[in-house]
């Protein structure tokens, strides 16, 4: 299982890749969380179906995945998209509504980090989700998803075992972050993660 729903507002339309003679693009969707603050989330999708416009309010339907890319300083970075195959046009016009986004995904753990406690004493802990899809031509598809959680779910992560199979709820959220290259100039990244909001342990 991997379904995630984004309400929000698309911007920043591109090209992406070709497969087959069939052209991708991607976009960002601006979505808003309950306190306000917004996540900027990268969704692909093919041209010829989704007609997307630039400011559009648009609700849709899709999977997130992931894809590791090897850095020029040997690295690997995990980058978070969410590829689209529904969408129709938001429910509400109401400008009072918030938009927002919510997945659920299933899996086995495959990383656990430490538990750790912030200095206002919450309570956090990382893991990394591995998720397997099917695309509709049969291809497999494998995605290591981070995850974070926190308070009573932290604890219930850190009680578990890698290769545990797991329900996931929660919301896809973004992090903008700067560093100082080579040339002593910010430059600036974003960072996904799942936020979990409710977690099963499934029987095997």
């Amino acid at each position: 299982m991997n379904e995630i729903i984004l309400r929000g507002i698309i911007r920043n339309i591109r090209p992406s890749h070709i497969v087959n003679d069939v052209e991708y693009y991607q976009a960002d969707v601006i979505t808003q969380r309950k306190d306000k603050k917004e996540d900027s989330v990268v969704i692909k999708f093919k041209k010829h179906i989704n007609k997307y416009k630039e400011l559009d309010k648009v609700e849709l339907v899709g999977n997130i995945r992931s894809y590791t890319e090897q850095l020029s300083n040997g690295k690997n970075k995990v980058y978070i998209y969410v590829f689209t195959y529904q969408d129709y046009p938001a429910v509400s016009n109401d400008e009072d509504d918030i938009l927002n986004n919510i997945f659920i995904v299933d899996g086995r753990i495959c990383k656990i980090n430490e538990l750790r406690t912030t200095s206002n004493g919450k309570k956090n802990i990382h893991f990394i989700l591995a998720n397997n899809i099917f695309t509709s031509n049969g291809q497999k598809i494998n995605n290591y998803l981070p995850v974070t959680c926190w308070g009573n779910l932290a604890k219930q992560i850190s009680n578990m075992n890698v290769n545990d199979r797991v329900t996931i709820k929660g919301e896809l959220h973004s992090r903008t972050y700067h560093k100082l290259n080579d040339d002593n100039e910010k430059e600036y990244n974003v960072t996904y993660e799942l936020l979990a909001t409710l977690i099963d342990k499934m029987e095997e």
